[in-house]
């Protein structure tokens, strides 16, 4: 078996992905002068799933922010009402789950499986992924509504070690990436999760791959920690970067064996696609559920939401708090090239 090199240290609850990082140094910046006047504003944190940065959580929490609080370990829920699923909006959410995960998952592992191997890459390329996003913030005693729809560009080097960048638009600057080649273990790193050739060298069989997943959480031995929980959003993590069909395959034939994935009938990215989503309530937050969404048809990847399933500080059961769709995702040259 492969020599697997750990993920970087975890210091955040799991599953915080770049956008996080981005979101929250975009927040400091615009809240930082009326963090005093609104000590009681909060961030939702988006859908897209992988790496964070604790530093940058700090300094949020300086300014003002905090990431949406754990329940008080029950799962309290509301339904909420019927309507039409939008990108926005999830009808009778809390009520709207059924079991299947695993063979769902096995389709879709079937579909991954029987892709083409990538071939050619380059150490010095880069992995160009384009999303669709939204996320939203709440502020007590005003309605919660989701930002407008944008594109989210992201350069990542396939071998981690040299810079990347992640782009959003609306006259926001640009975010460097740094490189941190062969982080050490326990050595805080950027790319080392989801860079192309970190990636090749996972486990290809399911059960090494559950076995990789649990062990790799981050958080062995800490006392308040749900394992399950842990696995479901490092797999998620993972899933953000271009992975090798069969470790792909094996890794959704893992998270099937993840108690609590559950299976939502219909769920809609941040492009209005419909889809069958795979899902699991936040063991951390029990007032919100993570999914990914697939073709139903296909069982493509499209993307991922965060949906709450209480009302509270102006956030409805129901609505969505985070999305995404993966529009484009190609290699390429250099930093800043978009394919033809």
């Amino acid at each position: 078996m492969n020599d697997i090199p750990p993920l970087p240290e975890r210091d955040l609850p799991p599953g915080r992905h770049r956008l996080l990082k981005e979101h929250l140094m975009r927040e400091i910046r615009q809240t930082e002068a009326q963090a005093v006047r609104e000590p009681r504003r909060r961030w939702l944190r988006p859908a897209v799933a992988g790496p964070a940065l604790a530093g940058a959580l700090a300094l949020a929490v300086v300014a003002g922010i905090a990431v949406a609080g754990s329940g008080d370990g029950g799962t309290r829920t509301e339904v909420a009402r019927d309507g039409t699923a939008t990108y926005a909006f999830a009808p009778r959410a809390g009520a709207d789950t059924t079991g299947g995960a695993a063979r769902v998952l096995a389709r879709v592992a079937t579909v991954a499986e029987k892709k083409k191997a990538h071939a050619g890459i380059r150490d010095d390329q880069f992995v160009y992924t384009k999303s669709l996003v939204s996320y939203a913030t709440v502020t007590d005693g005003k309605p919660t509504v989701l930002a407008p729809l944008h594109d989210l560009e992201d350069w990542t080097s396939v071998d981690g070690t040299r810079k990347g960048r992640m782009l959003e638009p609306r006259g926001n600057p640009p975010l460097d990436l740094p490189n941190d080649p062969d982080p050490a273990p326990g050595k805080p790193g950027y790319d080392q999760s989801v860079n192309y050739r970190h990636l090749q060298t996972l486990p290809t069989d399911p059960e090494a791959m559950r076995r990789w997943l649990y062990g790799h959480t981050g958080h062995e031995g800490e006392s308040g920690r749900d394992r399950d929980q842990d696995a479901f959003v490092l797999a998620g993590e993972l899933l953000h970067g271009m992975m090798p069909p069969k470790v792909s395959a094996a890794l959704y034939r893992a998270v099937a064996k993840i108690p609590g994935v559950v299976v939502v009938p219909d769920a809609v990215d941040a492009a209005g696609r419909h889809g069958v989503a795979v899902a699991r309530v936040d063991s951390y937050s029990t007032g919100e559920r993570n999914e990914w969404i697939f073709d139903e048809k296909t069982g493509e990847y499209l993307g991922t939401r965060t949906v709450a399933l209480e009302s509270s500080h102006g956030v409805k059961a129901g609505q969505v708090t985070g999305t995404s769709a993966v529009v484009e995702r190609a290699v390429v040259d250099k930093v800043g090239q978009r394919p033809s």
